[in-house]
């Protein structure tokens, strides 16, 4: 049994015709990733599916398009390489995309800093800034002159503060959570929505895999379905969306609405800034 969220009315016909018609899902042979390929297929969107695992891209995409009558693409990519993102949107030139996922990036707890490679650690900068960066200006640029499109980027909990035996990843969380916010509110009116999900502990293969033989309780974790639904329902609505977990769970709202205001505020002094130097 997994913890629940009330989930709120998801109309997918109206999302279908603002982000179709593809998505692209970076990160989407298993877990959470999965979940975007099943609910954006069932909603009529084409899919491009990017990960390491080739032959579990190919099983889902064949599964999806028999279910649904969808079209997919399959890229094998490692998103910790410089310059996957360049290539993301190099290799969808001929598609007209309206969605990117960044899904990539998650990290197993216990991971000194010090004790682990730095190149691992510059894998996950690379992952979870660099390329996020790549794709994101490439689609952003092509959704601007198709006049709509949308971004989804999924970060986590651990990037809210500082997290110990998670430093790399909860850091480079901490930078996709500032610049989806930042990119949400420099977009306004421009018809291309963007929004961060600080994600919590989702019930995913990559959990199970990470906590088998601990005494981890899967039932204090989120159904992955679930947080997939909730962002897509937001999408175009919020800069962020904090799903409760972790030690200030209890706060998480008034952290989220802390955010939004402080993020709204400086949207405010920016425009204000920006007049006063043009004139």
């Amino acid at each position: 049994m997994t913890r629940t969220i009330n989930l709120p009315t998801f109309d997918g016909v109206t999302f279908a015709n603002r982000y179709g018609p593809w998505a692209v899902i970076a990160g989407a042979s298993e877990g959470t990733g999965a979940c975007y390929a099943e609910q954006l297929a069932a909603i009529g969107l084409n899919l491009v599916l990017v990960s390491r695992r080739p032959e579990m891209l190919e099983a889902l995409g064949a599964r999806l398009a028999a279910a649904h009558g969808i079209v997919y693409r399959t890229l094998a990519a490692d998103l910790m390489a410089p310059g996957a993102g360049h290539r993301l949107v190099d290799a969808t030139r001929d598609l007209d995309i309206g969605l990117y996922v960044s899904n990539a990036g998650a990290d197993g707890a216990g991971n000194s800093f010090f004790d682990a490679p730095v190149e691992r650690s510059l894998g996950l900068l690379t992952m979870n800034a660099t390329n996020l960066v790549e794709a994101v200006h490439g689609f952003g640029n092509r959704f601007k002159a198709r006049g709509r499109g949308g971004f989804i980027v999924m970060s986590s909990g651990a990037g809210l503060g500082g997290q110990p035996w998670l430093v790399m990843y909860s850091s480079t969380k901490a930078f996709e959570l500032n610049f989806a916010e930042s990119l949400w509110a420099e977009l306004d009116g421009q018809d291309i929505d963007i929004i961060g999900v600080a994600a919590p502990t989702m019930d995913t293969p990559t959990l199970r895999r990470a906590v088998a033989g601990t005494a981890f309780d899967i039932g204090n974790a989120y159904d992955p379905a679930a947080v997939v639904h909730l962002a897509l329902a937001k999408l175009g609505k919020e800069p962020l969306i904090i799903v409760p977990d972790g030690p200030d769970e209890t706060r998480i709202p008034q952290i989220e609405a802390d955010r939004k205001t402080r993020l709204l505020a400086l949207a405010e002094w920016a425009k204000a800034y920006t007049s006063a130097v043009v004139a």
